[in-house]
Formats: C-alpha cells, structure tokens, sequence
C-alpha cells in the first residue's frame, strides 16, 4: 500500500483539470455543453435511451438531466417521447437532424485525442491505457460502494 497518496492525487487533480479545459474547449466548437456532449456521444453506439439510464451513465441528478435535455430538444437534437409498454418511462432518441453532428462530434473527438497524444510514443501510450483502465476500475469500484 502507498504510504503518501498526495502525489497521486494530486495528478488525478491536474488531469482532472486539464480533461476539463480540454471538454469545454471541445464542447464550445460546437457551441454545446461539456455534458450536452457528454450526453450526446452516448448516442455513437445506442439509438435510444431511458432517463434512467442516462442519469446511471452520466451519474446526474434528474433536474440537471431535465435540463440538459430541455437545452438539446430546443436545439432540436433530441426527443422525448413515452415508451409504447410503459408509460411512466421516457424515452430519448436522436432527432434525424443530429445524426451527422453525432458522426461529425465523435470523429472530432477521436482526432483532438490523436493531436493531444501525437507526440507519445507507442509503448508508452500503452502504458497510458493500462494505467487509466486501472485507475477507472478503481474509481467505478469505488462509486459502487457509495
């Protein structure tokens, strides 16, 4: 066991903020939130989405889910409609007109993480990965226990 945790979290502070900076930098490009962002890559991989299950992803309460998704349905990126088999469950699905931002918003994502790692060695970009995977298991282990 590490005897003096604070150099370790004061890096997962620094990187903290520095993922920050770089989330409001990416999300102003395309004059939206970070979490708007956060929420709409949800998107890249499933079409549809309950409330709950975005408030479990993003770990948000319902009134700042409510709001975020009030902001996106007036941007006209999103819809909310009552599931056919249970009507207390909201559905969220993409509006047709954000499909192509969608692709548009995930290929910017994956090019501003390849210019911000440009410079990193291949080995050590593995040892990137497998540090992060570590230290996101350990948090996800540790929210869990909350």
């Amino acid at each position: 066991m590490l005897k003096d945790t604070n150099p370790v979290a004061e890096l997962i502070c620094e990187l903290t903020r520095n993922c920050n900076i770089k989330e409001e930098y990416f999300a102003s490009s395309f004059n939206l939130s970070p979490t708007e962002v956060r929420l709409l890559k949800l998107f890249v991989s499933t079409p549809t989405y309950t409330i709950k299950e975005i408030r479990d992803r993003l770990k948000l309460t319902p009134g700042r889910i409510t709001h975020i998704l009030t902001s996106l349905e007036a941007k006209k990126l999103i819809s909310r409609s009552l599931d056919a088999n249970d009507k207390r469950v909201i559905l969220v699905s993409l509006m047709p007109k954000a499909n192509p931002l969608i692709k548009n918003l995930n290929e910017n994502y994956n090019e501003l993480h390849n210019r911000i790692l440009q410079n990193v060695k291949e080995e050590e970009i593995e040892k990137i990965l497998s540090s992060l995977e570590i230290l996101v298991d350990v948090f996800r282990k540790w929210v869990n226990q909350k």
